[in-house]
């Protein structure tokens, strides 16, 4: 046994260049796991963090909690840690003139600060952002708001002391206090008075950044925060609750485990949203974070989670069977190539299960040397690829980490040398069932095919004339060598799957995950008349650092959307909003006709999905470019991108005005779209937007007014002047309020950015190891093929000619793998895409892009392949290529 095992390491090395070609292909698989393993875990802890940014780090929160009831919670086996909220009262900062509440009758009658003790847990949990200063650590110790600081009488610094007359807002017609059933700083009433409570002194430690999500409100009540243990609670008084659980595993039954306990009963419960959004769900007192459990495949939708697993393993088996294929390939083309060696073995008597035994040492000690190796280079691919993404950038994305996981590195490893055996299964059961007569007498794969002649020479369109004779040559040796074809092709065929694969999955993951964030600011009126006088456009247009301005018009509609007009899809969903019919179809009221001007309408032209855009034929036709897809959550969890409607471009829409109730006018539809004008998600509303033209709304609404202009800022040439502008225009008319969105618009575009370099980084790689899987296949494949080119020679063909035979059977090969890896790889994708139907559901469509990009970069590889082995081959003699084997 040992002297048979030991012509291993003499064949090893005796055959180097076979020996490195074999190498090589295991280095790419256990590159390609190395990558990928490493691109999850990165592209995850980017998900993670930036969700925990958007939403806060807690899995489920408990809302209106008495002080009886917070120890009881908090103290509950499965709660690993909990932030404890509570509002200490609201104090008035300055009241609102009149002057404002004359200039704006939705003024409220003061500025309040929402004063509310946080534990050092909820300030973590809750993810307070801190603009200056540091976060309070004692009672006595406050952080504001950076938008409230100019309401103050006296402008605070840190370090200042205030005095706060702490106390309750109250309904003024019925003397009760206004009930909070969130944190958040929504909502006043216009008739309602402030109850003071006690006075409190603070001394002002930090600055709160400005909240993400900027609501209406937060012109009025501005948010500030001071450190309370909460070691003495009050049971009177109404507690939140941020807990984050032992294990996430099974959070819902812990959840209502603690509800039991508590004897809690009906009990509303959601999914958390983002923090500081306005939450319309005022009696919603348990919420489960479900954006960040979904991540690690533990949120409270069980077909959610299962729909994630299942697509998880099935891409991790496309990823494991293209690296068998690539380390199956190697070794089938050595066996093959070395039949009538083991054909030798067995003529001095080895047995098949020794031969079995010297095709698997082989493949130990190549693993031995190529998964290190492979591990390595999958690393440094990584590396490179944050490197070139921080080079990129010029240092936005300063929230990228590389994750090198130890975990992920011996997964790779266990998996390629698993891979590595059960890939030689097949070459090892090959070799040990060679008869020892037909191994002496042939060389295994190149064996003429037995069978009629005149069907050997029956040729497809590869023997046709013009293709000459070293097109039948090629032709002929590709049926001569079946097995080794159907190797080599099986390789460009898995390459071109992988590609299909994963850009569909890159495709489906970055359409879900847009920023949708197309504005710097946006400039309201709500004064008296609800007008934006074109002065004022015409101004901020001009201003040094405005891109683009465009005035908003929007009015709500009543229309009849004809029933087959609505999607049926969609109609199961919500068919709480189909409940009026008129006129063969459904009377609706939330459609709203709106325009972003005529420079508006050049921002949607390339997202025309059908239709054109013609201002003149819109005026003169009424026509409207309807919005149809949205996205949005069922009941069960799934995330769903649908169209609502299926309008067509020429069809109808009955309208009219909310308020006149004037009788229906008619708009025709001249095009359709995915997306608005100033977006790059799809609407989460359930409302039917139609884009139109200024004339259009006269037309339809009598109205040619708009109260709201978006503005697209150069953030290089805008040096403040727009802020000034609006606040000079604050303080002339109190009716104008704006928002300022250049940072969160450079947050979303910096993640928008990181997303796109993260999964195209990650296609990038795919293709490369495609690519590198291609041109190891191929040029082993020829390289094993030398002495098959010296007899060629021999009887009279020039280089030339086996130039031209060899390249036309690299072309035979791409065409062949682009018609099989286009269908299976369309197949899978569709298959993944399906496995995802109760996480994310979308509609699936053939990818032709990829299929194109894939068939062609197959063939062009193979070109290319083809190239170096062919420059080696021409500088062999034809002595030396008939004397040896490769």
């Amino acid at each position: 046994m040992r002297k048979y095992t030991g012509l291993t390491e003499k064949y090893l090395l005796g055959q180097k260049k076979r020996s490195i070609l074999t190498i090589v292909g295991i280095i790419l698989s256990v590159t390609l796991l190395t990558a990928v393993g490493t691109l999850a875990m990165s592209y995850q802890d980017k998900l993670v963090r930036q969700t925990i940014r958007d939403y806060g780090d807690y899995e489920v929160s408990f809302n209106g909690v008495s002080g009886k009831d917070v120890p009881r919670i908090v103290n509950q086996a499965a709660i690993g840690s909990a932030g404890v909220i509570h509002r200490i009262g609201y104090a008035i900062i300055s009241s609102t003139s009149e002057k404002e509440q004359k200039e704006n009758p939705f003024a409220a009658p003061y500025r309040y600060l929402n004063v509310k003790g946080y534990d050092s847990q909820a300030m973590s949990k809750l993810q307070v952002q801190l603009e200056s200063g540091r976060l309070p650590q004692k009672p006595n110790e406050i952080i504001l708001s950076s938008w409230s600081l100019n309401t103050f009488a006296s402008k605070p610094a840190i370090g200042d002391k205030i005095t706060l007359n702490l106390g309750d807002r109250l309904e003024a017609s019925t003397g009760k206090v206004k009930s909070a059933n969130s944190v958040g700083d929504y909502g006043w009433d216009l008739d309602e008075k402030f109850k003071p409570r006690m006075k409190q002194q603070y001394t002002v430690v930090g600055v709160m950044k400005p909240a993400k999500n900027v609501m209406w409100s937060s012109t009025f009540i501005y948010s500030a925060i001071t450190y309370d243990d909460h070691q003495k609670i009050d049971p009177s008084q109404t507690f939140f609750i941020y807990a984050t659980m032992k294990s996430m595993d099974n959070i819902k039954d812990k959840t209502e485990a603690i509800l039991s306990s508590l004897g809690w009963e009906s009990v509303d419960q959601d999914s958390a949203q983002e923090l500081n959004r306005e939450s319309v769900n005022k009696n919603i007192r348990i919420e489960y974070n479900n954006e960040l459990l979904k991540l690690f495949g533990k949120s409270t939708y069980s077909n959610v989670n299962e729909s994630s697993m299942y697509a998880l393993a099935a891409v991790l088996l496309i990823i494991m069977g293209c690296t068998s294929a690539v380390i199956y390939n190697t070794f089938h083309i050595s066996v093959l190539e070395r039949i009538s060696q083991f054909g030798m073995l067995r003529c001095i008597g080895a047995t098949p299960a020794q031969i079995r035994k010297i095709v698997f040492k082989e493949a130990t000690v190549l693993s031995l040397i190529a998964i290190p190796i492979g591990l390595f280079t999958g690393t440094i691919l990584m590396k490179i690829l944050f490197y070139n993404i921080s080079f990129l950038t010029l240092g936005f994305l300063n929230d990228m980490h590389m994750i090198i996981s130890v975990p992920i590195l011996l997964a790779a490893a266990g998996l390629g040398l698993i891979v590595v055996y059960v890939s030689a299964l097949g070459p090892a059961k090959l070799a040990s069932s060679v008869s020892p007569l037909e191994a002496l007498k042939t060389s295994g794969s190149t064996v003429v095919e037995q069978g009629d002649f005149k069907r050997f020479k029956r040729l497809s369109f590869a023997g046709s004339k013009w293709l000459g004779f070293e097109g039948r040559f090629a032709s002929r040796n590709i049926r001569r060598n079946r097995k080794r074809f159907r190797i080599t092709a099986f390789s460009m065929i898995i390459s071109i799957v992988m590609y299909i694969v994963f850009s569909g999955l890159v495709n489906t993951l970055s359409t879900t995950s847009s920023s949708g964030i197309n504005y710097s600011y946006s400039l309201e009126y709500q004064g008296m008349n609800k007008r934006i006088p074109n002065s004022v456009y015409n101004k901020l247009a001009a201003l040094d650092g405005v891109n683009q301005a465009y005035p908003f018009y929007n009015h709500q509609l009543q229309a009849i959307i004809p029933k087959e007009k609505v999607n049926p899809d969609y109609y199961k969903q919500q068919k709480e909003m189909y409940t009026v019919e008129q006129e063969n179809g459904y009377r609706m009221e939330n459609n709203f006709l709106m325009s972003y001007g005529l420079n508006g309408l050049q921002e949607l032209r390339p997202k025309l999905t059908s239709g054109s855009i013609d201002a003149s034929q819109m005026n003169d036709e009424n026509g409207v470019i309807v919005i149809q897809k949205i996205s949005m959550i069922t009941e069960q969890g799934t995330k769903m991108i649908i169209d609502q409607t299926r309008f067509k471009v020429g069809d109808k829409i009955k309208v009219r005005s909310m308020h006149d109730k004037q009788p229906y006018k008619t708009v025709t539809v001249v095009g359709t779209a995915d997306q608005g004008p100033l977006s790059d998600k799809y609407s989460e509303s359930a409302i039917i937007q139609m884009i139109t033209t200024p004339k259009v709304i006269e037309n339809i609404t009598g109205d040619n007014t708009y109260d709201r202009i978006f503005i697209q800022a150069n953030p290089e040439t805008d040096k403040g002047a727009i802020v000034d502008y609006f606040k000079s225009l604050v303080q002339k008319d109190a009716g104008y309020s704006y928002q300022n969105r250049v940072e969160e618009m450079k947050q979303a575009t910096n993640d928008a950015m990181t997303l796109n370099i993260f999964l195209y980084g990650f296609i990038g790689v795919i293709s490369a190891i495609a690519f590198l899987n291609i041109l190891n296949t191929v040029s082993t494949n020829l390289i094993l093929r030398t002495k098959e080119f010296a007899v060629l020679k021999a009887i009279g063909m020039t280089q030339k000619e086996i130039r031209k035979m060899v390249l036309l059977e690299g072309m035979f090969y791409g065409i062949f793998a682009a018609i099989y890896g286009s269908v299976l790889g369309t197949a899978l994708s569709y298959g993944v895409s399906y496995l995802m139907r109760n996480a994310v559901q979308m509609e699936w469509f053939v990818p032709w892009s990829s299929i194109l990009i894939a068939s062609a970069g197959a063939i062009a590889a193979t070109l290319l392949a083809s190239y170096w082995p062919l420059r080696r081959l021409e500088r062999i003699q034809i002595t030396d290529g008939l004397r040896g084997e490769n």
